[in-house]
């Protein structure tokens, strides 16, 4: 249980822990989208969509039952624990890179449709590492360790793009623009990366960890379950996240999965800023041993702000993808509207799943993202061919609407509503689809959608606020 004279600190940390590393990135990205081309940034991007995949498998779901479990584990139970995690993960990746070496190799793979090489190989090696790195993490946190998290997060979060610029451009130095080792030089850095930040990790969970229970908890028998249950939500999680990336590349072509890519990146900055929130609150939402109707107004709250959040964004995110993006991708704003809206339901049925996770229902959590998972693949293989990469917004749209939707089904379970939120996400809604529909972008509109998202901004700060007083 966390205790209220630690929550404010640790709120501030893991808050500035997930936001960090996105506003990081949204210097990093335009840098490297300068230096490598949209059809190599396409397949950088189908790269992390795969590795996306891979990480889910590889870590069992163990990292979150770590942070829910590991500070009611005795010193033999939790050295038992990771050693199994270890020699699983291990096991599985040794499976999969053979069972990838032997696809690509007689072409059993073509599904995927990517140049086999060392770019995918580097990509494998760094799917392991990002497994371990965020088990590791999930120790810190279940510690109350939260300026431990922070500063490794922020050392990796700053030391992997700047080596991936420099490496980048290392190889246009002596190649040039058209080198596939451009590829090879992003994923590498990555892993060069991890493999530091991991052993310092590590290093510092052997030493400095203290371990206070010496009687094994009764809690414990239940870590399986959890483990299974999140296992299988972070695949079907990274499904809906990344299969439209292979269904524009099937349906169109790689330089349109590198357009929708980066714009996506740009975008997604609205799902960070959610998932902060979960992560920030979550310590005190797990503490509570009922839902009352404070526990819930601040639910709603996060939803609400997810919703202000994707309108702030639609105003000022063509401005910002002119002036961050180089002018290639400026054709990609047209999905702007559609595809934060699709972003703004998922989010909020990522938030609404806090509810089954403080009843520890992780059953729901995956009913519901299987639903929306099934959804979106089969819109994807209907809308993408017609629309190319507008159709995979709207799939997203679809898909994380009918997600939500389930979600909130299930929640009836505990007597969760969305009584004074709905007038809300309807007037959201009509917003963004009028934008769609009838904004044109010159200055004048531009200036208007300034306006507009300082406006809604106002808003939404004081619903911060209100988040961020959950505890007192």
């Amino acid at each position: 249980m966390v205790r209220n004279s630690n929550f404010p600190k640790d709120t501030r940390n893991y808050l500035i822990n997930r936001i960090f590393p996105k506003f990081i990135s949204i210097i990093s990205v335009p840098v490297l989208l300068r230096l490598i081309n949209p059809t190599f940034w396409g397949e950088v991007a189908l790269l992390v969509g795969m590795q996306s995949l891979i990480v889910g498998l590889i870590s069992q779901g163990k990292s979150a039952s770590m942070e829910r479990y590991f500070s009611k584990m005795t010193r033999a139970f939790a050295r038992k624990y990771a050693l199994r995690y270890l020699n699983i993960s291990i096991s599985i990746f040794i499976a999969i890179f053979v069972f990838i070496e032997i696809g690509f190799n007689f072409n059993y793979l073509k599904f995927f449709d990517l140049p086999y090489g060392l770019p995918l190989r580097f990509a494998l090696i760094g799917s392991l590492l990002i497994a371990h790195n965020r088990f590791l993490i999930s120790i810190l946190r279940s510690n109350q360790q939260s300026i431990k998290v922070l500063k490794y997060n922020q050392l990796l979060s700053i030391s992997t793009p700047v080596t991936q610029v420099l490496f980048v451009y290392f190889i246009i130095s002596i190649s040039d623009y058209q080198d596939r080792m451009i590829v090879s030089a992003y994923f590498f850095a990555q892993v060069l990366i991890l493999l530091l930040n991991n052993f310092s990790l590590l290093f510092f969970i052997r030493n400095k960890i203290n371990f206070e229970n010496f009687e094994e908890n009764q809690s414990l028998k239940k870590i399986s379950s959890y483990s299974n249950y999140t296992y299988l939500f972070i695949i079907f999680s990274s499904l809906i996240n990344w299969a439209d990336r292979y269904f524009i590349k099937i349906y169109s072509s790689q330089v349109d999965v590198g357009l929708y890519d980066a714009v996506y990146r740009v975008l997604d900055i609205l799902g960070v800023i959610v998932g902060t929130f979960m992560v920030a609150i979550s310590p005190i939402l797990f503490s509570r041993e009922q839902n009352d109707n404070k526990y819930f107004l601040n639910i709603k709250q996060q939803i609400e702000i997810t919703f202000l959040l994707a309108l702030a964004g639609v105003f000022i995110s063509p401005i910002a993808i002119e002036l961050l993006l180089p002018e290639v991708y400026f054709s990609q704003i047209k999905i702007v509207p559609i595809l934060l809206l699709g972003l703004a339901f998922a989010s909020s049925a990522s938030v609404v799943t806090t509810i089954f996770d403080v009843n520890e229902r992780k059953d729901l959590n995956l009913k519901g993202i299987i639903v929306g998972t099934v959804v979106n693949i089969i819109l994807n293989i209907i809308l993408i061919p017609d629309f190319g990469t507008l159709g995979a917004a709207y799939s997203m749209l679809i898909a994380g609407f009918i997600w939500f939707l389930s979600n909130l089904f299930f929640t009836r379970k505990f007597n969760f509503d969305l009584r004074g939120l709905i007038t809300t996400i309807l007037f959201v809604c009509l917003i963004v689809f009028g934008h769609f529909v009838l904004w044109k972008f010159t200055f004048i509109y531009d200036l208007l959608g300034i306006v507009f998202f300082l406006a809604v901004s106002y808003r939404a700060y004081f619903v911060f606020k209100n988040i961020i007083s959950f505890n007192t």
